[in-house]
């Protein structure tokens, strides 16, 4: 049996490949997660039992490598109703005034940054539950994950004790007895799958590819990992060619303190309802 070579990258090497990620997603990696995207690109190369330099040439050259690269180094947690403090808001307040107000017209809705898919069916099985009609976009830079979103199958590890548990009954029409969640077709209908990178948002390709005109737009645990630069492009990106006049944005509770008056575009404001912020673009902006 023939054992693969043990490849141990140095320091120098992992910061090459770290920069590689960074330039390609906007992506700058917390010191575990780059211990992660290390031992991937150790165990790769000891795989195809190939040089340090030859696997950087290979992945600058084969398009579905880098691809897999990108999948692999991505975060990709969550779970149902995530803050569900912010699903109340669109519960008690939001939906009912959009389905007083446009009671035959469909809300649309851009889960940016989905990961697996929960948030985006979260917000897909209130509506419903709301009675009225969501367009939901699902977005995401990693590929795999898309993939799992768009069959809509989640195992019910998806669904946390405490936070998001105040909504769990919502979703008991959809579990089985093999511990699933199975979604039927009348749900994943509302949901569309989009790879967007975030990084690449003002870019003309980009561009074409964003959800335009949404009413709602979650984007969550997601600037954290960006610079200060790239959070202002994307911010501004967001506003400008996606937010409709009066449609809101979320942002996790988390991140709201890194969104001062000097980052926010100027036709968006901050709003308080509660103990919960949120983000509305002005009318006429």
């Amino acid at each position: 049996m023939i054992q693969e070579k043990k490849i141990v990258l140095t320091q120098e090497e992992t910061d090459y490949f770290i920069s590689l990620l960074t330039m390609g997603t906007g992506i700058i990696p917390r010191s575990s997660h780059r211990a992660g995207i290390q031992t991937y690109i150790e165990k790769k190369i000891a795989e195809k039992n190939i040089s340090v330099s030859e696997f950087k040439l290979n992945l600058q050259s084969d398009k579905n490598l880098f691809t897999e690269f990108i999948n692999e180094s991505t975060v990709n947690e969550t779970y149902f109703f995530r803050e569900e403090k912010q699903f109340a808001l669109l519960k008690e307040r939001y939906f009912p005034m959009w389905k007083a107000m446009f009671p035959s017209v469909p809300i649309k809705i851009w889960s940016a940054a989905c990961s697996y898919g929960e948030e985006a069916y979260s917000l897909a099985v209130l509506a419903k539950v709301c009675g009225i009609k969501a367009f939901v976009t699902a977005s995401d830079i990693n590929s795999e994950v898309l993939d799992h979103c768009s069959k809509g199958v989640f195992w019910e590890s998806s669904i946390r004790s405490v936070d998001g548990f105040s909504f769990k009954n919502l979703l008991l029409p959809y579990r089985t007895n093999e511990g699933k969640i199975i979604f039927p077709d009348e749900i994943k209908s509302c949901i569309q799958t989009r790879n967007i990178n975030l990084a690449k948002i003002d870019s003309p390709l980009g561009d074409a590819n964003l959800p335009k005109n949404q009413n709602i737009i979650f984007i969550r645990n997601v600037f954290i990992y960006f610079s200060q630069e790239l959070r202002i492009r994307i911010l501004n990106s967001i506003v400008d060619k996606c937010l409709a006049e009066g449609g809101i944005l979320f942002v996790s509770m988390s991140e709201i303190a890194q969104f001062d008056s000097n980052m926010l575009p100027p036709s968006l404001e901050k709003v308080m309802d509660g103990n919960i912020f949120y983000f509305k673009k002005k009318q006429g902006r």
